[in-house]
């Protein structure tokens, strides 16, 4: 018998064609989100998204997207972020993944509010092309003083120096701007816990993730959903979970993206409507929230699936 959680999802479910599933950013109340949005795709459509042929996940996307090829499915992931009881392997999972808290700040980082990376400003300024906000941003912020090192730790528990079947991490190098895709060919070699916490390392909040001589950020500083790299893979689907899509800037950033990628494949977006806004709060680091996200995002998401042009999209992948 299997022991593989990925290859037992697949067992009894088809879908036609190559699918990828994408989680974007957006901090605690983003990953309440993808649960809620992940147990309504499972719950109507039969789908378990342990089965995407492709995860990407940035920032909170990326927690969750580890998290699923670890073994938890969208009912487990629901479960977590409103704070019920996991039972069995789930449980066992779900142990090893803390939840990244900005109230610690480490001694050997003292306060600072000098730019984490002047030299990226000063090649910005030569280079009008490099002048994008979020990176800017990044570099002009004093560095952060909360080390990610126990959500880093949690991870290297679950899978050790393994990396798992195509997930793809982003991350965004300080000092010249650069995105990076951990676990794509080409990027550097590094353990999925570390490449987590790169991903999650909220420019002036926490410590940015040094890796061989470089310094990683936060991949939403580049893109709340990355899905230019998705641009070159033979693809026929893509699921888009976007939770920063709450912001109206937001959204229209990720949905050019969408029509870039759509030149391509078939890309169907899950965002949040007003009334998920409403519980969302516009907080995305607020950690008391979770549970009405998830529960919100879950029914809302049912709703588009059922009303909506979303189930017959999705009918003829699934």
């Amino acid at each position: 018998m299997s022991t593989d959680p990925i290859e037992d999802a697949r067992r009894g479910q088809r879908h036609r064609g190559r699918v990828a599933l994408v989680l974007g950013a957006g901090g605690p109340v983003g990953h309440a989100y993808h649960a809620g949005v992940l147990r309504a795709l499972e719950d109507a459509l039969g789908w378990d998204a342990r089965e995407a042929d492709l995860v990407l996940g940035t920032s909170a996307g990326a927690q969750v997207g580890a998290l699923l090829r670890a073994g938890l499915h969208g009912e487990d992931l629901a479960a977590r972020a409103a704070g019920d009881l996991l039972r069995g392997p789930a449980q066992e999972i779900a142990r090893h993944y803390v939840r990244p808290t900005t109230d610690a700040p480490h001694p050997e980082h003292p306060r600072s509010f000098l730019p984490a990376a002047p030299g990226f400003v000063a090649r910005a300024l030569r280079t009008p092309t490099l002048l994008r906000p979020g990176r800017l941003i990044a570099a002009l912020l004093p560095a952060g003083r909360v080390r990610l090192d126990p959500l880093a730790e949690g991870f290297r528990n679950l899978f050790g120096e393994r990396w798992p079947r195509d997930l793809w991490i982003t991350s965004v190098l300080l000092d010249t701007g650069e995105p990076v895709v951990f676990g794509r060919e080409g990027a550097p070699l590094l353990d999925v816990g570390t490449a987590v916490a790169a991903s999650a390392a909220v420019p002036g909040v926490f410590v940015p993730v040094a890796w061989q001589g470089r310094r990683y950020v936060d991949g939403g500083v580049h893109s709340a959903t990355h899905l230019e790299h998705l641009t070159l893979e033979k693809l026929d689907l893509v699921i888009v979970s976007s939770p920063l899509s709450i912001y109206p800037p937001m959204r229209a950033l990720v949905h050019r993206e969408i029509r870039r990628l759509e030149r391509s494949c078939r890309v169907i977006a899950i965002e949040p409507n007003p009334e998920t806004a409403v519980a969302m709060g516009y907080q995305m680091m607020a950690t008391n929230r979770s549970r009405e996200v998830t529960r919100v995002a879950y029914r809302t998401t049912l709703r588009a699936i059922e009303v909506g042009d979303v189930r017959e999209r999705l009918g003829h992948a699934f």
